[in-house]
């Protein structure tokens, strides 16, 4: 037996021949000294094997009692476990297939609004410029709009930028070639938004806020298409991913405009698309080759002839025959013009 345990049974014995006795008089009876009696009447308690009395003094409890008052501790104890594990698997339950879905349907919902109207376009892109708080993205592959309506988009982009809104936005490289629309881009930067320039891009794109978009139902025909406004931040943020990569490859404008446009100078995507115009393959099968929308072909393919001044695809393949430039890329010709002409 411990010795602890020895202890606390002389204590015990004691108390049972004293029918009573105060906390301090234990060591006495015992010849325990006060820190081992005091250790001894701890482990009685725990047994239930003392009952203290209101005017102070113990009393020793038989041990047939007290081991039904511990059944009857335990028996109470287990059924509270036992109703709190029903509890618990209750509460479980509606958590896990009751709220959390109710609160995934919530954050999953997508609302997409569809518009066809050209004034209900106007009103709407208004609409969201007026209520902007933290910045306004957007990205134009152009043609660019009637004047009017940019300079309707001045006036907005100045009340954003004194309400401390980010505007950044994205025109193609073409307008550097209009002098009326070279004028607009420098008047918006002179206001404080930063305009870049960029070869190409695959549809209009305007967000706000990283949390509400605006994008052709169909890029082929943006003009003609319903105009979907999108508010659901999972849609939303991939197509702001695509705007960051479009903004870190596009050429700030005061470096476009001060540099102009060099026709000898050809990007990458175009030197792919004239090596495979050069095989006589058409816009949809240059699309299939280069992984891009026909849409992207075709307007490399007119971004080309621009630049060369060409009225056709012939005279375009004409004088890219001639650029030396061009002659690694090229396969050879048999027609002569160093590109072939489908």
């Amino acid at each position: 037996m411990p010795d602890d345990e020895e202890q606390a049974l002389a204590v015990y014995e004691a108390l049972r021949q004293l029918g009573s006795a105060r906390p301090g008089e234990m060591g006495g009876a015992t010849d325990l000294d006060q820190e081992r009696a005091t250790a001894a009447l701890g482990r009685l308690t725990e047994l239930g094997l003392v009952h203290g009395r209101p005017d102070g003094q113990l009393e020793p409890v038989e041990p047939d009692t007290a081991l039904v008052r511990a059944m009857d501790v335990y028996h109470r104890a287990a059924e509270d476990h036992a109703s709190r594990a029903e509890s618990l698997y209750r509460a479980t339950q509606a958590l896990l297939y009751v709220y959390r879905p109710a609160v995934e349907r919530v954050s999953n919902k997508v609302e997409i609004e569809s518009i066809t109207d050209p004034r209900a376009k106007v009103r709407m892109v208004a609409a969201m410029n007026a209520i902007a708080q933290t910045s306004a993205d957007s990205l134009h592959p152009g043609p660019m709009p009637p004047m009017e309506l940019l300079e309707l988009s001045i006036e907005q982009d100045t009340q954003m930028l004194k309400r401390g809104v980010r505007l950044r936005a994205i025109y193609p490289e073409a307008v550097l070639q209009s002098s009326k629309h070279l004028r607009y881009l420098e008047r918006l930067s002179g206001l404080g938004v930063a305009v870049r320039l960029l070869d190409h891009a695959p549809f209009d794109i305007l967000l706000q806020d990283r949390e509400v978009a605006c994008l052709p139902a169909n890029p082929d025909h943006p003009g003609g298409s319903p105009m979907l406004l999108v508010r659901s931040t999972k849609l939303v943020w991939p197509l702001q991913v695509i705007f960051e990569d479009y903004w870190l490859r596009a050429v700030p404008l005061a470096d476009a405009a001060s540099s102009g446009t060099d026709t000898s100078v050809f990007t990458p995507q175009e030197r792919v698309v004239i090596r495979l115009m050069a095989t006589g393959l058409s816009d949809d099968q240059i699309a299939r080759k280069m992984g891009v929308h026909r849409r992207t072909v075709q307007r490399a393919v007119a971004k080309l002839m621009d630049r060369l001044h060409a009225g056709s695809r012939f005279e375009a393949g004409l004088k890219l025959g001639q650029d030396k430039d061009l002659a690694r890329v090229l396969p050879p010709s048999r027609s002569g013009s160093g590109v072939a002409v489908g």
